[in-house]
Formats: structure tokens, sequence, C-alpha cells
């Protein structure tokens, strides 16, 4: 999962670019970070049906995510990314379940509509997200030497592979600072094999969700110069 979120810091270089190009040339553009939480709505049936035959509670369709991103506008064209992840943990009396659930994409859109308090933009998003399964065993050891002697198994399984994301993003600025909404679709058009991370498949993996709807509210900073013209237009 941090592969995921290491896009995120990535994307949010966008605003130290865009805030110098807007002082070298103050029409070109603006440009903006946020960060915030996202809601997805995930379909786990099949997988809690393999997770009930050996007892283990039940995943949760509402997976909470913490993800953030930047932007930058060239006229209305917007042009920056994103990164995403969450983590959801299942029990039973004698194994921890956890399900990481995240991505990164880089994202294109035009934004048909730049009120001063109000920027909306349709958007694609082209990147890779997945899912990763880590059962642990729940005997843990009391002592250091117990540790040594019996460290208690930990295995690992993920389902990752290209993404795409069409989603409408609905910015209010106040100032430097505002709120970003952003809502959508991720889709994974593929169906790649569970794999573990050290090499090799799952023969037989538990089937997802290869698409879910999600929403997010976020803070977003940054320089908004685009409102400016978009409002100078407007009168």
């Amino acid at each position: 999962m941090t592969r995921y979120l290491a896009a995120l810091l990535a994307c949010l270089v966008v605003l130290g670019g865009t805030a110098e190009a807007k002082r070298k040339k103050q029409d070109s553009g603006g440009g903006f970070g946020w960060f915030g939480p996202a809601l997805s709505f995930v379909d786990y049936g099949a997988m809690n049906a393999e997770l009930d035959a050996v007892g283990v509670d039940g995943l949760n369709p509402l997976h909470w995510q913490f993800g953030g991103g930047g932007h930058a506008y060239i006229d209305r064209v917007v042009i920056g990314g994103a990164g995403w992840g969450g983590t959801q943990t299942v029990s039973s009396d004698s194994q921890v379940v956890r399900v990481d659930l995240g991505g990164g994409q880089f994202e294109v859109g035009y934004s048909p509509l730049i009120l001063k308090h109000l920027i909306v933009t349709p958007m694609l998003g082209i990147g890779g997200g997945g899912y990763t399964v880590t059962v642990e065993n729940r005997n843990v050891p009391n002592t250091f030497r117990e540790f040594l002697e019996n460290p208690g198994p930990s295995s690992s399984i993920e389902f990752t592979g290209f993404q795409l994301t069409p989603l409408l993003q609905v910015t209010i600025p106040v100032s430097f600072v505002g709120i970003t909404l952003r809502g959508g679709y991720s889709l994974v058009p593929e169906n790649p094999a569970w794999k573990f991370p050290n090499g090799g498949n799952l023969a037989r993996g538990p089937e997802v969700a290869r698409g879910y709807p999600f929403a997010s509210l976020n803070v977003a900073f940054g320089g908004f110069d685009i409102t400016r013209r978009g409002s100078k237009k407007k009168d």
C-alpha cells in the first residue's frame, strides 16, 4: 500500500511548480493540492463467503481510505494526479485478516464552469490499483525467546492491475484554501491474478469487485488564479 501512497507525494509537487509559474506569468493558470478522507463502496460478497467458511468476520462494504493529490490549471485544461489507500481488519479466534485497498493515477480534465468560488471539472484518471490481503496468526508470543522460537506466520496475496477512473471534481476556493469534492468510479478492466509479493500466482483466489464507486471530501490549498480569469470573462 505504501507504493500507492507514494504517488500522493509526487502529485503534491505540482503545487510548487504551479506556484512558480504563477509568479512568472499571472495569466498562465493556477494550481492546488488537496487531501482528505474517501469512502468507497466495495462488493465484498464473494470474499466474505470465503472468510465466513473459516470463521473470520465479514468485511464492511463501506471501505474508508485517505488520499490526496495535486492539479495544475492551464486555461481550462487540468493536469495532475492522485493517490489513496485504506485498511480494513477482520478477525477470528485464531487469525487476523487485513485488507488494503488503494491506488495511484495520472489525471486529466477540462473545466467547463469557472466561477470565483466554484470550479467544476469532469476528469479521467489512468493508473493502477488493487487489493492486498494479509493473514496473520493471532497466537502472539509473550516473550522474546518465544518470538525467536515461533515468530508466528504471516502471508500476503495481492490483486493489482491497470485502472481507469472517470470522476467529477468540484472545487470551492476561498482565498488560498478551499474544499474539493470528488466522486467517480474506479475500474480495473482486465482480470489480473492474485499474486504473492515474492513471486508466483495463487491458483484459486477469492472473487473481488473489479470496480467500485467512491466519494471524497478534501481540503484544498494553493493558487487559484484560474478563478480570477474566469470571473473576468464573466464580467
